[in-house]
């Protein structure tokens, strides 16, 4: 078959085909796994799966990577497999960042914090943070997000906050080089007292939640549009007894969302969406409960329709009771549970 018989071949059929057939097809011979393993294939293989109802789930603990495969929505735990980080460093040292296009943007926190892009199929990882000064990553206070660009190139944005100023870098998977953007001019976005999401990415645009610790009048989030490679600055929703950090970013429909935890006489978890550059309430759920994080992954296949579990900036698992027609709504959220480090790929 010509090269571009086969590419056409590849694009349009192949890449409709779970990752086992896909990987038979890598073993036919050296130049077949070197075309299927191209990151233009990758990407438009991952996009297909991502629209399909066969998806994988991961899950990390401590101890632990876990593959479950991901059917309509629930998870088949019953074929469960554990599989292996491919850097020699403890699991509890690991974090998911952000999951896009079948790649995990991974850290390994330490003295000095790795920025590893994973691409957990194919077991291939590259250490975005080699030949770095130590400090180049802060997991603590920095922020990162995956995009495509306009050319197909897989781009990894870094917001560096040092010093009362940001700086932000573009990693490209094309040419294995950092670029320096402009951010925007203005007080307090390297300021400790925010602690910034990690980019959900919604129609070409990465969002950035930017909670005030003490102020939540303050808070604010940060888009940046990947096509223009610009950012801009937006609200988030407001209320004078939220707490700060009480908040999850997730995405439903390719529409983003926010949970919202308020503080009333009862506790209350709003669900909002943003449309037309402003935020229209969604749901409402009342008095939630809070559980703990391996409580939640010990449930993960067993919870049924009954509630959705979402993480909290201050690392908190809220737990609300869902009926049937926020049930039918929030399936459709591409997060799992809205839990961190148990991503869709």
């Amino acid at each position: 078959m010509e090269p571009f018989e086969f590419e056409m071949f590849a694009h349009e059929i192949l890449s409709r085909l779970p990752s086992k057939c896909v990987g038979r097809f890598k073993s036919v011979c050296k130049q077949r796994r070197y075309e299927l393993s191209s990151s233009i294939f990758s990407i438009i293989h991952s996009r297909r799966m991502y629209n399909s109802e066969h998806r994988k789930l991961i899950t990390l603990t401590a101890s632990s990577i876990y593959i479950d495969n991901l059917i309509g929505g629930k998870v088949d735990i019953c074929q469960r497999k554990s599989i292996s980080f491919p850097v020699d460093t403890p699991l509890s040292n690991l974090m998911i960042l952000a999951a896009q296009y079948g790649l995990l943007l991974m850290c390994i926190q330490g003295p000095s914090d790795q920025l590893i892009l994973w691409n957990p199929t194919t077991n291939k990882f590259l250490n975005l943070c080699h030949n770095k000064p130590k400090r180049f990553l802060d997991i603590k206070v920095d922020a990162v997000g995956i995009y495509l660009d306009s050319l197909n190139d897989v781009k990894i944005l870094h917001l560096q906050r040092r010093m009362d100023d940001v700086v932000p870098r573009v990693f490209s998977m094309n040419t294995h080089e950092w670029k320096t953007l402009t951010f925007l001019k203005g007080p307090d976005y390297a300021s400790l007292l925010y602690l910034w999401s990690n980019g959900t990415l919604c129609n070409n645009v990465l969002y950035f939640a930017s909670p005030h610790y003490w102020a939540p009048h303050k808070s604010y989030m940060i888009a940046f549009d990947v096509v223009s490679e610009t950012f801009s600055k937006l609200s988030i929703p407001q209320f004078t007894h939220v707490v700060a950090r009480q908040r999850c970013f997730l995405k439903i429909r390719n529409v983003l969302h926010m949970f919202v935890v308020v503080k009333t006489q009862d506790i209350n978890v709003k669900l909002f969406k943003f449309e037309d550059q402003g935020w229209l309430e969604v749901s409402s759920f009342t008095n939630p409960k809070s559980i703990s994080f391996e409580l939640c992954l010990n449930n993960l296949g067993e919870k049924g329709a009954q509630s959705w579990s979402f993480i909290t900036d201050w690392g908190i698992i809220i737990e609300i009771k869902i009926d049937m027609k926020d049930l039918q709504y929030l399936q459709d959220a591409e997060t799992f549970q809205g839990l961190y480090n148990v991503p869709i790929f």
